[in-house]
């Protein structure tokens, strides 16, 4: 009987095997009995205060382990069924991982094994793969296949965390390629600035309907004569110098 399986300290663990030591050897005796109340003190530490009176009465560590296991376990037939049942409908929850859900499963087998209906190796390893997610049939008929020495919980518990890293890699690598895909996608078809051209070039080169007015209006003083140009100069000048 280990303390440990109750979340108490692995060190201190009890068997009820150990006899106590001759009153001679001091040595011994002395490190027997740091050893023994040590163990009580660790016991009586992690019950609970309302519960501390069923072991108020003993001072051997084994002894009130035993009174501890009889009061909260018994190992009674309707306990058993339920942890039976526990066992065959323990499912896989969403999102959860593999070595989670082993550790669910190994937790019921231990419990049965303590009341003494332990379960066989091969139901074990057949709980282990029965409710997994669609994404590991491929996994699971490989398994099916193996030979019986091999159909065993570690070694399937080996295979399917193995196989759960390779589908979440990947996924990532999936998601990885669809964002890049994406961003191409997008910059395509973002549209180009088209080059426009330069003022410098606007300006300079006339235009056709520019370069009309500047024909009509050679031709229109192509027309006159010089005296009539050299009146209307002077008339202009007048105009100016009156104004």
């Amino acid at each position: 009987m280990c303390l440990n399986s109750s979340g108490l300290p692995r060190s201190y663990c009890i068997t009820g095997t150990e006899t106590k030591p001759e009153d001679e050897n001091y040595k011994a005796l002395r490190d027997f009995n740091s050893r023994k109340d040590k163990a009580y003190s660790t016991i009586h530490l992690n019950v609970s205060k309302a519960y501390r009176c069923v072991i108020d009465d003993i001072e051997d560590p084994v002894a009130a382990w035993k009174r501890l296991e009889e009061h909260f376990r018994p190992n009674s037939r309707a306990r058993v069924i339920g942890l039976t049942d526990d066992f065959f409908s323990c499912r896989i929850n969403p999102q959860e991982e593999i070595g989670i859900y082993a550790a669910r499963i190994r937790s019921i087998v231990d419990q049965l094994k303590d009341a003494g209906k332990p379960i066989s190796e091969w139901y074990q390893a057949f709980q282990l793969i029965r409710f997994l997610p669609p994404e590991f049939n491929g996994i699971v008929q490989y398994i099916y296949r193996w030979d019986n020495k091999e159909f065993k919980f570690d070694k399937i518990l080996q295979e399917l965390i193995a196989e759960e890293s390779r589908l979440k890699q990947s996924i990532k690598d999936q998601n990885e390629t669809c964002a890049f895909q994406s961003i191409e996608r997008n910059t395509s078809k973002t549209p180009r600035s088209k080059s426009k051209p330069s003022s410098y070039k606007k300006n300079t080169q006339p235009t056709r309907k520019n370069t009309k007015v500047i024909t009509l209006v050679f031709l229109v003083f192509s027309m006159k004569s010089p005296n009539t140009f050299i009146a209307e100069s002077n008339l202009s000048q007048d105009y100016e110098r009156d104004a």
